[in-house]
Formats: C-alpha cells, structure tokens, sequence
C-alpha cells in the first residue's frame, strides 16, 4: 500500500510538472512571437493608411462622375470621338453647311457659331474663319505636302513624319472631318502676317474665346500640358463643338475631350451594372 501510494504521488508529481514545462515553454514562445505581432499591426497599420488615401482618390473620382451632365450619352453625335487611335466611322457622313465661301461646318451648330461670331464683333474683335470642315482627301494633301516640305529642308521622311503629326492629324484621324472643328483667329492677327500657331494666345481676342466658348458650346480641343492625353501639341486657335452643357464641364474641371468621354463611358458601365 505505501509502495503504491507513492507510485501515485510520483506520478501525480510528474504531470503537474510537465504541465509547468508545458505552460513555461508557451509563454515563451509566446514572447518570441510578440515583436512579429507588432510587425503586424505597423504593417496593418500603413496598409489602412494607403487604403484611405486610395478611398479619397476614389471618392474624388465617383464624386466628379456623379457630377456629370444627367443626360449626356458617350455617343451623342457632338461627342463623336476622333484622334490619333480613333478614325473617323467609315459609315459617318456629316451634314454640311457653307458659311463662308468654302468654308464648311456641320449645320446643328452654324446658330452657336454664328452668335459666337456676332459676340465677338460687338465686343470688337473680327474673327477670322481658317478652316472648318475638310475631307479625307484634303487631310491627306495637306500631311503629305507637309512631310514633303520638311523632306525639302533636310529632314528624313521618318523626322518630317514625326515633326507633321506634331499639329497634323494622320488622315482620317482629323477632327476636322466631322464638321465640328474649326480653326479661329482674328483679321488683325492674319493681317500682320501672322498664321495658326501657339503665340496667337498672346492677343486678347484668343483670351476672349477662351473666356467665352463654352456660353456657346466650344471648348479649346489641344489645351497646353495635355499632349499624353490628346496626342496633339498645344493648338490655340482650334476649337471644337461639343454643346454648351458639356463644354462647361468639361472648361470647369480642366478635361479634355478624351477624359470627359472616359467618364462617361464608366458612368454607363456603372449603370449597366
């Protein structure tokens, strides 16, 4: 009996004891474990905070969508998109209308145009009228004379090409095939000499346009800084038609044509969602 009683309190012993060891050996690991908890939580930490700054982006984002126009589709026809890797619809045929001799422009927007113009004398300034509308065949006369007379000056084809493109659309890729873009200076600039080119900015009448062009649905189509988006250099004198709801968003929140199409084009997926 005392031979077992002791087997009992040895072993009693021994479990108590190992569940010590046991118990000693988790707070110790324990322990070691801690400093990468806290790794943990400063990472968790920076992530939440590069997820907020992301979620303000976003809200920034949704909020500007939300703010668009009501009843604005990305395919109205005086959004119609053409650029550099967007060519004019194959089945498109605009509507023309001659508002001076040779001079077209789509017809839905020869009233704008004209009050625009009407505007501008009653303030003083003459507008000059350069070029509205033009066909393929045009498009592709003036790029290929162009390159040609950069080829004349010394330039490989590849460098004229490229100095080309620069303000020439590739033919077919012109805005100006849809009749909604014209180029507008003044008779004072032309009658000095001067052409289309940026320094028409530093006159008062292009200040004048640009104040006002979105009162009758225009907006400037290559602004400066915006090259990555329009693939088109800084264009003072080239306005084109968008409406005048659009075109005061678009001047309001510094858009080009390319951005305010995008936005719209994820409203409406959004929509369909």
């Amino acid at each position: 009996m005392i031979i077992k009683r002791r087997f009992i309190l040895l072993f009693s012993t021994l479990i108590l004891t190992g569940c010590s060891v046991i118990d000693n050996e988790s707070a110790t690991n324990q322990k070691v474990s801690d400093p990468t908890i806290e790794e943990q939580k400063e990472n968790k930490s920076t992530d939440s905070l590069t997820k907020d700054n992301q979620s303000e982006e976003e809200i920034e984002h949704l909020a500007l969508i939300e703010s668009l126009p009501e009843n604005v589709s990305s395919t109205d026809w005086n959004l119609i998109l053409v650029n550099n890797w967007t060519p004019l619809p194959d089945d498109f045929k605009p509507d023309l209308v001659e508002i001076e001799p040779c001079k077209l422009i789509d017809r839905r927007i020869v009233d704008a145009y004209k009050n625009w113009e009407k505007a501008a004398s009653e303030t003083g300034y003459n507008l000059y009228f350069a070029s509205g509308y033009r066909s393929v065949e045009r498009q592709q006369n003036n790029y290929d004379r162009s390159i040609n007379q950069y080829m004349e000056e010394g330039d490989t084809e590849e460098e004229a090409t490229k100095k080309t493109e620069e303000y020439i659309a590739i033919p077919k890729n012109s805005e100006h095939h849809t009749g909604l873009a014209m180029d507008i200076v003044d008779q004072n600039w032309i009658s000095k000499g001067n052409g289309l080119t940026p320094d028409y900015d530093t006159q008062e009448s292009q200040h004048w346009l640009i104040k006002t062009m979105a009162d009758y649905g225009f907006i400037l189509r290559y602004p400066k800084n915006k090259k990555e988006l329009t693939d088109i250099n800084y264009e003072s004198w080239h306005f084109r038609y968008v409406g005048e709801e659009n075109a005061k968003f678009i001047v309001d929140n510094n858009l080009t044509l390319e951005e305010y199409i995008e936005l719209l084009k994820e409203r409406e997926v959004r929509i369909d969602e």
